[in-house]
């Protein structure tokens, strides 16, 4: 088996979902490393704790133990455990049926017995965004599109190095045709060493600028590589280029290196979106067309009048019930009593079905932890 990659579709499916309690399991994975020999060891803590949660509820050790069975299955699993990226969410229903979820940004260990599945966590995943980062040194460039917990290589024709470019220019002519002031060729043989190299470096640069797609260009792009190349292609450019200060890859690096150089960039562009939903968020609290109160926020949203939500990502559950029928909210508190759900869960999947964009951030937003931006 191997885990569902999450989209819209799945998020949907998982969203709609009720029954007796259903099994919300997450837990932080890793692509490859030492750290993946971890990962099933944290898959069985999660279970252990679903395990004592259905034994509170009054659920028999074989009832348990056939519930899990899915779960438990995938523990030895080798190749499950070998298609991962940062997160992993596993969900049962009453029937049994697993859903292994792949979650493309990581998430806290968090397990959950409920009438409807826990996806709140989810839907930082949904809205992740892939940043095209540009590895430039002499002997290597390279396209990828990435997080920071994450990147993958762009097959698209780029020029391989300096000489890939430059392998057509005929040196000797070159002597041959600049003497020095003197109209000799004495000791002193057509360009100075700099200024020719400052030509194939150049000549190099544009090759790389031409060969890039088009849809790379509309956004940031991440450069990182040869301090020197990188600087030089910031100048040479008209597009908007991000590059960490001194990224020092000077040859042909591995993803794990790249991925180390470029996340300053990547968390910066990160940050600069949220920063931007939040004041969005305000500024429309402050004029009266939007929301933190859950028990106005819900209804609202179920019915398509919310338009964003913008929320802290670590928020704690609220409790309660919620009556899809009636709009009525009940807020029960902290802890989980018989029926309730997490409000806040409620809130991002009934705005996100009705077409709202959500966005999680990681600035505190008093003082309820989340803005519903009205849509009209």
């Amino acid at each position: 088996m191997r885990p569902l990659q999450l989209n819209l579709d799945t998020f949907d499916e998982l969203s709609r979902r009720s029954g007796v309690d259903l099994i919300s399991i997450l837990i932080p994975t890793h692509k490859k490393g030492r750290d993946v020999a971890q990962d099933p060891i944290r898959l069985k803590n999660q279970i252990a704790d679903v395990d004592n949660r259905l034994e509170s509820l009054g659920w028999s050790g074989r009832d348990r133990s056939d519930r899990l069975a899915p779960a438990i299955a995938l523990l030895e699993d080798k190749d499950f455990w070998e298609h991962q990226s940062a997160g992993l969410g596993v969900f049962i229903d009453d029937q049994r049926e697993l859903v292994p979820v792949s979650i493309p940004v990581t998430v806290e260990p968090f397990a959950h017995v409920g009438q409807v599945f826990h996806v709140r966590n989810l839907v930082p995943g949904m809205g992740v965004v892939r940043v095209p980062i540009l590895v430039l040194a002499k002997k290597a460039v390279r396209l990828l599109y990435g997080t920071k917990y994450d990147i993958d290589e762009v097959d698209v024709d780029l020029p391989e190095s300096i000489e890939d470019v430059n392998w057509f220019v005929d040196r000797e002519k070159e002597r041959q045709q600049h003497p020095d002031r003197a109209g000799s060729t004495r000791n002193r043989h057509g360009h100075e060493p700099s200024s020719r190299e400052d030509e194939d470096r150049s000549r190099f640069l544009r090759a790389v600028s031409d060969a890039l797609p088009r849809d790379v260009v509309d956004g940031p792009l991440v450069v990182v590589g040869d301090d020197d190349l990188v600087e030089r292609f910031r100048n040479l450019v008209d597009f908007e280029t991000i590059s960490p200060r001194n990224s020092g890859i000077s040859a042909p690096a591995d993803d794990a290196m790249i991925l180390e150089k470029a996340t300053p960039a990547l968390e910066g562009i990160e940050s600069s979106r949220e920063s931007e939903a939040l004041k969005r968020a305000l500024d429309n609290l402050g004029v009266g067309r939007a929301s933190h109160s859950l028990v106005e926020a819900l209804p609202a949203g179920v019915t398509g009048k919310i338009g964003e939500v913008v929320i802290r990502r670590d928020l704690d559950p609220v409790w309660g019930r919620f009556d899809a029928t009636k709009l009525t909210v009940d807020i029960r508190g902290d802890e989980a009593g018989p029926g309730d759900v997490d409000l806040l869960d409620r809130l991002l999947v009934e705005s996100y079905k009705t077409g709202a964009r959500v966005t999680t951030i990681a600035d505190p937003i008093d003082p309820n932890g989340f803005i519903a931006v009205h849509r009209y």
